[in-house]
């Protein structure tokens, strides 16, 4: 076909019948970097977001049209292929979508074809009814303190908003207020909540609340997500809650984001491309013009900054509704537990009484498995993993248990350096935590939330239904957002200070918020509870903070702890990462990497840089780790990313642009 239609082109261009060729711009389905450009035949209706059939490489493939011009012919190059025909199975991508690509693409520093991956996808056209519950809720009343803030965000006129409540505030009442003014308009409306937090009790709290409502979770099908993604685009669903990628559903009337737990660290996508949900959240909020509502009881620094500097409105919350008490927060110095090291003396005491006055206890260990590290007793070494440079967790099932690649070695004694036969368990772990519980406490019922037994959303569902049975529920972080436990009096936090001392800046940020949410467990239905944190380091800044529940102060000091460092929110972080099987093609690199670096001193007075050197983390997956650390100014972030786009690269090593990393590692 296309070299008939070639030949009638040239036909009626040289009688002057044709003035103008149409000419379409693709995103080609394969792994390309840029688009590439196709003759449309002159009976072929085509629009922006549809996909054709097209011949690339010598190979049929599909492409997603981005973009139609008319072309006079002496700006023709013939060397243009045609398209073949319309590809009518896959489901029309909005403009808005394409704008969103687009943007994707030039600001994480990627090919159009990996941002159309992560915002897009292979989505097939899907038909399948929609889920609406006939019985409608009524909304809850608000309090003064909650009405103040709805009418506040309702009257301003700035679209960014912080919605800042302690726990237990009744920031979920707030949010549905303002789903149902969107929805009365015909709006639409996307809510984010961290999956960990996306419980069965708080989406049937919006189901039940109106009508075309729908879940995004990773325990849907492809198919499932597919007919959802189709309901969005044809306008028949009203409200999507899911986790971080429901930002991309493609309604094409969006009137309402909502980032529920907007601090949480799954909000950063890990693997390429590494985006993080904020920055999606204001481009979408800027091509819609919809209205956003970030919420927290532990808002993030850099969202706090933004509030305090007037690019969001800041709303707070400071009491709990029907005006429960916050909990008492005490730190317990390990180095005065003489009868048990694992868990306090006085944390020990304490879960007794609960258990005598038939109240709940929550108990957070911030490590899966048993033994959170092996040593060898004979050479000192510790066990790690051969694809990794990490070490091993024993887990109770007999297994040792990389926790970065997910690799599993048989249980052994052996000492992979030396051979001796001395490995010794060590490190707390929640399985070590929870075998001591049940062996001072034999008749309560324990039950343990964390995933190596919830693996999936319906395994969630399970062993959250069965808290009500238990006196004593351990969990890793699973337990600590979002949800509504009943009759707890005790949180008891064993194991901090591995997140207090791990290697970042944001270190002591995560665990301030880490036991505010777990305080946020206790109390919510009793006037009387307290939480326990147990640690080496009492002194520590972070837990005289977390005593008085003074989230404002703790923030402010964290934000000019990184005034002078350059850290965010005052520059930008950049990591590339570079890696390898082969060692000798880092040294080849290096020598082009500090050129590039040295081009960059020169054109950005403010950048600093350290690397290229190897990463903190040297060996993930059996690939060795090198990378290059950039710190920028946020006026100069846009142009430094036109100069990423020639970093030095070498063949056989991965590149990776990681755009506000939410780890140094």
């Amino acid at each position: 076909m296309n070299a008939v239609w070639i030949k009638r082109l040239n036909i009626l261009l040289s009688l002057n019948i044709m003035t103008y060729v149409r000419v379409a711009d693709l995103i080609i389905l394969a792994n390309v970097p840029q688009r590439y450009s196709y003759i449309v035949p002159e009976n072929m209706a085509i629009e922006i977001g549809q996909f054709v059939d097209v011949t690339f490489a010598r190979r049929k493939q599909v492409g997603m049209c981005v973009d139609i011009k008319n072309i006079s012919p002496e700006k023709l190059s013939f060397k243009l292929s045609v398209i073949d025909s319309i590809h009518d199975k896959r489901a029309h991508v909005p403009l808005s979508i394409i704008r969103l690509i687009a943007w994707f693409s030039t600001f994480y520093c990627v090919s159009e074809y990996k941002a159309f991956q992560c915002v897009v996808g292979l989505k097939r056209l899907r038909e399948a009814p929609v889920n609406s519950n006939a019985n409608i809720e009524q909304l809850n009343s608000l309090s003064p303190e909650q009405m103040n803030v709805y009418n506040n965000i309702n009257a301003s006129k700035n679209l960014y908003h912080l919605l800042h409540g302690v726990t237990g505030s009744g920031k979920t009442s707030i949010y549905a207020h303002l789903i149902r003014d969107c929805i009365a308009i015909e709006k639409s409306v996307i809510m984010l909540i961290p999956e960990i937090s996306l419980t069965p009790q708080l989406t049937a709290v919006f189901s039940n609340l109106f009508k075309g409502v729908a879940v995004v979770h990773s325990g849907l099908t492809p198919k499932r997500k597919e007919e959802i993604w189709n309901q969005c685009l044809r306008g028949e669903l009203n409200l999507v809650i899911g986790p971080r990628s429901a930002i991309f559903m493609p309604f094409q009337n969006l009137g309402l984001i909502i980032v529920d737990e907007e601090h949480d660290s799954s909000y950063k996508q890990e693997s390429s491309p590494r985006y993080y949900t904020h920055d999606i959240v204001f481009k979408r909020s800027e091509i819609h013009h919809a209205k956003v509502v970030f919420g927290s009881a532990t808002p993030s620094v850099d969202t706090y900054f933004l509030s305090q500097n007037n690019q969001l409105n800041y709303h707070p919350l400071k009491n709990r509704y029907n005006d429960y008490e916050m909990p008492n927060v005490m730190v317990l110095d390990m180095k005065t537990s003489y009868k048990n090291q694992l868990i306090h003396d006085e944390l020990l005491e304490k879960i007794e009484q609960n258990i005598v006055s038939k109240q709940r206890t929550l108990i957070l260990v911030n490590r899966r498995g048993y033994s959170s590290f092996l040593k060898c007793g004979a050479c000192g070494a510790i066990q790690k993993c051969q694809l990794c440079d990490t070490s091993f967790t024993y887990h109770s099932d007999g297994y040792f248990r990389c926790h970065r690649c997910s690799s599993i070695k048989r249980m052994s004694r052996q000492c992979i350096d030396c051979r001796s036969y001395d490995v010794e368990y060590q490190g707390i772990a929640i399985q070590k935590v929870e075998m001591e519980l049940r062996r001072l406490f034999p008749d309560i019922v324990i039950s343990r939330i964390d995933r190596d037994n919830v693996k999936t959303f319906d395994d969630l569902q399970t062993a959250l239904a069965g808290v009500n049975e238990s006196d004593i529920l351990i969990g890793t972080q699973m337990i600590a957002k979002g949800h509504n436990f009943k009759n707890v009096s005790l949180v008891g936090m064993i194991g901090v200070d591995t997140l207090l001392n791990f290697p970042d800046f944001r270190s002591t940020e995560r665990l301030f918020q880490l036991i505010t949410q777990m305080a946020g467990r206790a109390g919510r239905d009793l006037n009387s509870s307290s939480v326990y944190v147990q640690t080496y380091q009492p002194n520590h800044y972070v837990f005289h903070f977390s005593k008085t529940h003074d989230v404002d102060g703790f923030l402010n000091q964290e934000i000019e702890f990184r005034r002078p460092f350059n850290y965010p929110p005052f520059f930008c972080l950049v990591n590339v990462i570079f890696s390898s099987k082969k060692h000798e093609l880092f040294q080849r690199l290096y020598s082009s990497i500090q050129t590039f670096n040295e081009s960059l001193r020169q054109r950005f007075s403010d950048m600093q840089i350290v690397g290229p050197k190897v990463a903190p983390i040297e060996k993930v997956n059996g690939y060795l780790r090198h990378n290059v650390f950039y710190k920028i100014s946020l006026q100069n972030l846009d142009e430094f990313k036109t100069y990423l786009n020639r970093f030095p690269k070498y063949k056989d090593v991965r590149l990776v642009i990681d755009v506000s990393p939410n780890s140094l590692l």
